[in-house]
């Protein structure tokens, strides 16, 4: 009786994976001829540059769009227990509805459930959307990115699929994010991590699960990659500056993880540089603290601290006793504005796919942690979150 069990749930697990792949071979067939040029001149590898080069009009004024979090639940052997595709649909749907058009979309990571260039496909496909609307967007690899399927279950991240990741994610014979080409100065992380600069702002897109051989769930940022994200930060003149991860340097809630000693030190990298934001995902809420002070740890400059992961996961609820002065259990995304002198950030959020999108929480900065004149009261500590 139990050998029959195993042997029934084996099969429509082998049936439930068949289909699955069947689904992933129809979506890249039907969307490789999409995948390309964007007004001319192709999004992927290196030529990310000659995309932002075309766009130098727009250097004074433009907007870009983050949010993250958008795997399944695993329940289920249908798709949307890997990718939450009605989710990413209804944001997707609305980001490229945007006037004016984002210059760019960056994910925080944790697209999938799980790793496998079937899983990437999948997700590719969720994002489809913004490639139709000639949209590139960025990706800051998560830990499910990283977790090997095996027979449909997750069972840990994988230096394998690391490798998976940078090799199959953004090719350019598929619809799929940017490329990263690979820095000399950090080799190894092709598509993993990445700087660039646009009008009078500084990005960088860093990986804080970085695996190497023998090495296990690891959720920190390795030496190499914050020297790296140091040197990049400390020459650039511009004056605004975004920096986005998966993992939060502090929780507010839910996993509840200590920040390790160097993620403390690229807190101090970030405060000693005036970055502006620091955006994250992995918890699967809308959290917006201005960081100054946290325990012992002192950080004069005052760094905004935004984790936006509510793009389909299971969500979360953030706990206001951490110190949140904008928070909410919802799906959510983010519009940043950014002017010469200003950067403005209004985040959209919704309950339910038939609750309709409205704005959570509207913020200014004018940099070096100041807020813009009559925004003062937007550090303000809530009592409770929505």
């Amino acid at each position: 009786m139990l050998q029959g069990s195993v042997l029934g749930a084996l099969w429509k697990r082998s049936l439930a994976l068949v289909v699955l792949l069947l689904f992933v071979g129809c979506s890249t067939a039907s969307t490789k001829e999409t995948a390309g040029d964007v007004k001319g001149i192709k999004v992927y590898g290196s030529s990310f540059e000659e995309y932002l080069a075309s766009k130098t009009g727009t250097t004074g004024t433009f907007r870009f769009v983050v949010y993250g979090d958008s795997r399944g639940n695993g329940k289920g052997d249908g798709i949307e227990a890997e990718v939450n595709v009605p989710v990413m649909t209804k944001i997707n749907g609305y980001i490229v509805a945007l006037n004016p058009t984002p210059l760019f979309v960056i994910h925080l990571g944790d697209l999938t459930l799980r790793g496998g260039a079937e899983m990437y496909d999948l997700g590719k496909k969720a994002m489809k959307q913004l490639n139709d609307a000639n949209i590139p967007y960025a990706m800051a690899v998560g830990n499910h990115e990283l977790y090997s399927p095996i027979l449909g279950a997750i069972r840990g991240v994988s230096l394998d699929m690391q490798k998976e990741y940078q090799r199959s994610f953004c090719a350019s014979n598929t619809v799929g994010p940017i490329c990263f080409p690979e820095d000399p100065r950090l080799p190894g992380y092709k598509n993993l991590a990445f700087a660039f600069e646009f009008g009078n702002s500084f990005f960088a897109i860093l990986d804080t699960y970085y695996l190497t051989e023998g090495a296990g769930y690891v959720g920190d940022i390795s030496p190499e990659q914050l020297q790296w994200f140091r040197e990049k930060v400390t020459k650039t003149v511009k004056k605004h500056k975004f920096v986005f991860a998966h993992k939060p340097i502090y929780s507010s809630g839910s996993h509840d993880e200590p920040p390790t000693k160097s993620m403390l030190e690229l807190m101090n990298v970030l405060n000693d540089n005036h970055v502006d934001i620091y955006f994250a995902g992995h918890e699967h809420y809308y959290v917006r603290r201005k960081i100054e002070k946290v325990h012992d740890k002192k950080w004069p400059n005052g760094v905004t601290y935004i984790v936006d992961g509510g793009g389909g996961a299971p969500l979360h609820r953030p706990d206001p006793a951490y110190g949140l002065s904008a928070c909410a259990a919802r799906y959510s995304f983010t519009v940043m504005d950014v002017t010469p002198n200003e950067i403005r950030g209004v985040t959209y959020g919704f309950s339910s796919l038939t609750e309709d999108i409205k704005p959570i929480d509207k913020f200014c900065l004018l940099g070096d942690g100041k807020p813009c004149p009559g925004s003062e009261t937007q550090d303000k500590i809530v009592d409770k979150c929505s």
